[in-house]
């Protein structure tokens, strides 16, 4: 370590941070994404919006990361970056649209959930064979799976509620993912301290390619993971009470949400006074009640099947394995001889989620670094979906995101343990506690 308290990176790190950077990853993606943007435009009969588009991306991201540029045009050129890759595609997709235009089923379950709650109906434990959503389907499962359940979370249907009101045969729920990319964009940033961090973790997650991909597909993942981000966010900045409430409404809006519960419980432990952490925990299981709570009152049975039950049970009225987990590989292997034979995941998710907690903890607890909290939680996220029924796409994009948010704000947290917390990385575990605990809340 040297006078000032950076870490000396050597090898393999100490080239990445040279050679890489994150301009360099930047570049990367904006480049994947502006093929992404093409080809949307194309579709549209706008090749030459696409074209010149892509270009304006392009340069942005050269010149916009320049060794020497300002905090104040890197932030510009990031906002033009996810107005050209993300929100005009998404626009034009969305303006595009026919009438009762075949989305995704995600988008057209909800617009079907809602419209029942709209109507005072229960929108759990409902067959929606008689919705849009009997359109859609996947191309290696023979079935609609989903038409029998409603599988989101209240929070999602709630978010519909003003798109459904205005009615007509255009308005869906399509609408909603404009504003929830600026949402998301608003979380990104929050999970720095930093203005590098704040950039690295939007440079992660939104101009990802695979966000890219699920975003311009309609996959409803975003409108959890903002609040989540946002959460974490939050008990950076010594907030536990909004921190807690985000979580809470991220949970209550997408069941995946609840990923982030352990390593939000372990931050909050370790970097937080007692009664901070009270606050943050408190808020989280009072928020997501407070969603939930009205649906689980209306009719229990319903609800319990339709959120939870369909992803753990077997049966055609469950989810069928899928994707390259553990449940598809023996699938694969003629271990299981269909997808929707009973296989008892929880045991291994349980293992799988305590080692890498276990782990995680003992690391974290000897050195803490934000880095690190992301990566033990994609790791975590990752072993959930590797050893369940389902490893979705959008699944696994998740998981590679929040490990590549971990990979970002490594590249720019030059001294991991002192820029987290703020604090000398010498310090004795005990120590450390204390001062993290005084540190968070008075920054």
């Amino acid at each position: 370590m040297t006078q000032n308290g950076r870490v000396q990176d050597g090898g393999a790190g100490s080239l990445l941070r040279r050679y890489l950077g994150l301009q360099g990853l930047l570049l990367a993606f904006a480049v994947v994404d502006a093929v992404g943007l093409v080809v949307v435009m194309q579709l549209a009969r706008l090749d030459w919006l696409g074209y010149a588009a892509a270009a304006v991306a392009i340069a942005a991201a050269v010149f916009g990361f320049r060794d020497g540029t300002s905090d104040r045009l890197r932030a510009a050129a990031l906002g033009l970056l996810v107005f050209l890759l993300l929100a005009l595609p998404q626009g034009v997709l969305i303006a595009a649209q026919p009438a009762n235009a075949p989305v995704h089923d995600g988008v057209l379950l909800t617009d079907a959930a809602a419209g029942r709650l709209l109507q005072g109906q229960d929108p759990y434990g409902h067959d929606y064979i008689d919705s849009r959503a009997r359109s859609f389907y996947l191309s290696d499962v023979p079935v609609n799976f989903g038409l029998r359940h409603y599988v989101y979370m209240p929070g999602m249907i709630l978010l519909d509620l003003p798109v459904r009101a205005l009615g007509g045969d255009r308005a869906n729920f399509t609408w909603m993912f404009l504003p929830g990319l600026l949402a998301l964009a608003v979380a990104c940033w929050s999970v720095g301290r930093r203005q590098a961090e704040s950039q690295a973790a939007l440079i992660a997650v939104v101009l990802n390619p695979l966000f890219q991909l699920d975003y311009l597909y309609f996959l409803n993942d975003l409108f959890a993971l903002a609040p989540a981000l946002a959460a974490v966010g939050m008990l950076r900045r010594g907030r536990p009470l909004l921190a807690g409430i985000l979580l809470g409404l991220a949970i209550g809006t997408k069941q995946q949400a609840v990923l982030f519960l352990p390593l939000f419980l372990i931050a909050a432990g370790l970097l937080l006074r007692r009664r901070g952490a009270l606050q943050a925990v408190s808020a989280t299981f009072a928020t997501a009640a407070f969603l939930a709570l009205p649906f689980l009152a209306w009719n229990p049975g319903a609800f319990v099947a339709d959120t939870a039950a369909f992803f753990f049970g077997s049966g055609v009225d469950a989810y069928p394995i899928r994707g390259i987990g553990l449940p598809g590989d023996l699938l694969a292997l003629g271990v299981l001889q269909s997808r929707w034979e009973a296989f008892s995941t929880p045991p291994f998710q349980a293992f799988a989620v305590l080692l890498v907690l276990a782990t995680g903890l003992n690391r974290l607890w000897r050195r803490w670094s934000w880095p690190e909290f992301w990566f033990w939680l994609g790791l975590e996220t990752l072993a959930v979906f590797f050893f369940g029924r389902v490893l979705a796409p959008n699944y696994l994009d998740l998981a590679l995101t929040i490990l590549g948010l971990s990979f970002t704000l490594w590249l720019v947290d030059q001294a991991p343990a002192q820029a987290a917390i703020g604090r000398p990385v010498e310090a004795a575990p005990r120590q450390r506690r204390i001062e993290d605990k005084a540190g968070l809340l008075r920054r």
